[in-house]
């Protein structure tokens, strides 16, 4: 398990199981593994693959693409789940939660018929 503390300038990106205590002035990226957020992130955090704990706080939006995540912590912005699974904690204080639509399987037939 990695740990990551102090002040970060920059994104960060991770590709193993991490807990981060650090303040990161840029974006997170989760590209594989477990994240442990409990510091704070002043841009947004993307989760592409791998599960994450966020019990920090972030000042942009948590963007699920195809992960696991779980929000116990504050997300100025938007929470968003393009693909995966996102659980919010009902104590969380979050700005707003969008879920992407998915394409119905007639939809999509007719995109691989029409390329």
């Amino acid at each position: 398990m990695k740990i990551v503390d102090g002040k970060r300038m920059g994104s960060v990106t991770v590709f193993e199981d991490t807990i981060m205590l650090a303040e990161v002035v840029g974006d997170v990226i989760l590209n594989s593994g477990h994240l442990e957020l409990k510091g704070k992130v002043l841009g947004n955090l993307f989760v592409r693959k791998g599960t994450c704990r966020m019990l920090g706080i972030i000042r942009g939006n948590l963007e699920n693409e195809k992960g696991d995540v779980e929000v116990f912590g504050t997300v100025h912005g938007k929470v968003i789940t393009k693909s995966g699974y996102t659980y919010v904690n009902p104590g969380s204080k979050v700005g707003s939660i969008e879920h992407a639509v998915p394409v119905k399987r007639e939809e999509k037939e007719k995109e691989a018929v029409s390329t």
